[in-house]
């Protein structure tokens, strides 16, 4: 007598590779999606910023952070004038440049929030509140790197070139995993850790 085949289809069979496909793109779905909509908004922001039209956008928005930084430190008893998008003092000056605008962690920030799961409410909510703080945190950036640059010359390339970036990138991932953390808890079924 023979013994019957097995039936790969029987209780207990190894799964198949498509199966073993599905299963994991079932679990890491969200993360995928994620990854995607962040790529294509980061894709589509670049893409913008290569346009002629952004840049005049940009110089209007440099111009504008030159002339809240200049009363900033004008507030603060520094004497300082402007001139287009330089701030100058009688013995210091700094230029607002394309780079010196807080526009890419701002929209990183933006794409990151968009692409996240969660109500369109709880998004724009994240998205002003990030704005909000991301700019104003670059005025902060540029009047410390005038003062810097005034008192401490010798830090100034350090202070402009590595220590304000990676604040801009560090706070950018505080903001976002905030915003993660406070939309989770309005969303219902959510259980913090």
């Amino acid at each position: 007598m023979s013994r019957p085949k097995k039936n790969k289809r029987q209780k207990g069979a190894e799964p198949s590779i498509k199966a073993e496909w599905q299963a994991w793109y079932a679990g890491k779905r969200p993360v995928l999606l994620f990854l995607l909509k962040f790529g294509l908004l980061m894709g589509a922001f670049y893409a913008l910023l290569a346009t002629t039209y952004f840049d005049r956008l940009l110089y209007s928005y440099l111009q504008a952070n030159a002339w809240l930084s200049n009363a900033i430190l004008r507030g603060l008893g520094q004497p300082t004038h402007l001139n287009d998008v330089t701030i100058q003092s009688p013995s210091f000056a700094v230029a607002i440049r394309r780079g010196c605008d807080a526009v890419e962690p701002t929209w990183l920030f933006c794409a990151a929030v968009l692409s996240f799961k969660a109500p369109l409410v709880h998004k724009l909510f994240g998205i002003l509140v990030g704005i909000l703080l991301l700019q104003a945190l670059n005025l902060v950036r540029i009047v410390t790197l005038f003062w810097i640059g005034l008192h401490l010359p010798s830090i100034f390339n350090s202070a402009h070139m590595e220590i304000w970036p990676t604040a801009f990138i560090v706070v950018t991932i505080v903001l976002f995993v905030t915003w993660i953390d406070w939309s989770g808890k309005k969303l219902p079924g959510y259980a913090s850790p």
